[in-house]
């Protein structure tokens, strides 16, 4: 029997081609089903398990489920294409059948569509061509909020419902001279809104509105009951210790600076935990994926009770190594393919928009006066969801812009290149150290010196 003659249909061969071509210029994230895809590719367009083309099917559980329906749909067309009556038939509708197919699995309707499963995206992938790294940094693709992936969308194309809540006190602008002849000390909050009640994000409406209550205007909604930060009663204690040792510097005054650790710490308070919830019960995640992510959860927190289970949002609320792992475990490419909420775009949800191109540890939106060698806060008149514990003190206002950490912290930084420390650890030590700074006439003279700088350059 001759080896090189082909017996197949030549117009689905050559549609065949054609879908491989298009499919270069797709993403595996726009794909309602991979498995129906790889399916019908197989089966129309002759694409077998290596040929799909998908440039990202990096992710090992979806490549495999894609390629086993190439291989079958591959298989089944063949034996199609070799029946005698039906080749005839089959000619001249491969164009119309790849055509259709593609349509409907990037839920664009046509003859398919009704029958064909759709996306389920919490948040819509969007429709971006493809393009260069240094493109999609430049169209917005890439951001710090995405913890080095890429956006579902551009950061400028993001939206997210809010509205007040009460009344917040009014900003009060300071001027670092209110400071000078103390010492500042460093309070490292999120980067969350504070009195406002988050009603969506994008396209999803929440069923409950999630309050917003953290970063730098906790301090000026909370000034009024006496109290100015929140934080574990560990961590609070630590601070307190620190304050009071920072009132033997100067003439005794001690501030406490906002500023503003990096976006990943968001996956620790409530906010984003309530958030991911609303969403996803606004989505359409099959049982098969949530009990899949229950899993992924119980195997680092047992105590996980489940998605579904109606404790699971009070074991959120009481449990922060729990909240840390939940948004961890969603994050994962195969649970964000599988249709549970985006994290980068919920991050940017409950980010306060002066915060989102913060970088990290610069301070001085929000300024406080710390009250040394008083009692811990344990019963506060107006609870924080994250944290037990808060801190006395009295809103001062806030700086007109932020200052880099090195600039409101210079002793710290002096010393560490003096010792000859490496710049890739200052931000890890800083955090760890939480330095005291005098606010002496040095200080003084550099931080003016950089607002002064800044506002020049905006002027």
């Amino acid at each position: 029997m001759a080896t090189g003659a082909y017996t197949g249909n030549p117009n689905i061969a050559r549609q065949g081609a054609r879908a491989r071509q298009i499919a270069q210029a797709r993403n595996v994230s726009d794909i309602a089903d991979p498995r129906t895809y790889g399916f019908m590719q197989g089966l129309l367009t002759g694409s077998t398990a290596g040929e799909l083309g998908y440039s990202v099917f990096d992710d090992p559980e979806t490549k495999r489920a894609a390629e086993k329906a190439a291989e079958v749909g591959f298989i089944g067309g063949g034996l199609l294409q070799a029946i005698p009556v039906l080749g005839p038939a089959l000619k001249g509708y491969g164009r119309l059948a790849a055509g259709q197919v593609n349509r409907a699995m990037m839920g664009e309707g046509g003859l398919l569509g009704p029958i064909t499963p759709q996306p389920m995206y919490v948040v819509p992938p969007g429709k971006a061509p493809r393009m260069s790294a240094a493109e999609a940094r430049a169209a917005g693709y890439w951001h710090d909020i995405g913890a080095g992936k890429k956006l579902p969308i551009p950061i400028s194309e993001m939206t997210a419902r809010l509205e007040p809540v009460g009344n917040l006190p009014p900003k009060i602008a300071v001027s670092p001279e209110k400071m000078k002849g103390g010492a500042i000390v460093s309070l490292a909050g999120d980067r969350s809104a504070t009195g406002q009640n988050l009603l969506g994000i994008g396209d999803t409406q929440f069923e409950t509105p999630v309050y917003l209550g953290g970063g730098y205007d906790f301090m000026r909604a909370n000034s009024p009951s006496g109290s100015i930060w929140a934080a574990e009663k560990g961590s609070a204690q630590g601070l307190l210790n620190q304050i009071n040792e920072a009132a033997n510097v100067g003439k005794g005054d001690v501030f406490g600076v906002y500023t503003s650790m990096g976006p990943l710490s968001m996956n620790y308070n409530t906010m984003m935990a309530d958030s991911l919830f609303e969403q996803i019960k606004a989505g359409k995640i099959s049982k098969k994926n949530i009990a899949a992510f229950d899993r992924e959860v119980a195997s680092i927190r047992p105590e996980w009770k489940g998605i579904m289970n109606a404790e699971s949002r009070n074991q959120l609320e009481e449990n922060g190594a729990l909240r840390h792992a939940f948004v961890d475990r969603m994050q994962l490419d195969k649970f964000q393919n599988a249709g549970f909420p985006n994290i980068a775009y919920t991050r940017y949800a409950i980010t306060d928009p002066l915060l989102l191109n913060e970088p990290m540890y610069s301070g001085g939106l929000a300024v406080g006066k710390m009250k040394p060698n008083t009692e811990l806060i344990t019963n506060p008149v107006s609870p924080h969801k994250t944290y037990n514990t808060q801190l006395a003190g009295e809103y001062v206002g806030g700086l007109e812009r932020s200052v880099p950490k090195e600039i409101m912290f210079p002793d710290w930084y002096k010393m560490r290149r003096e010792i000859g420390a490496p710049e890739s650890g200052d931000v890890r030590s800083f955090q760890l150290a939480n330095p005291i700074q005098p606010t002496n006439q040095e200080w003084l003279d550099s931080v003016m010196q950089y607002l002064s700088t800044q506002k020049s350059l905006l002027d």
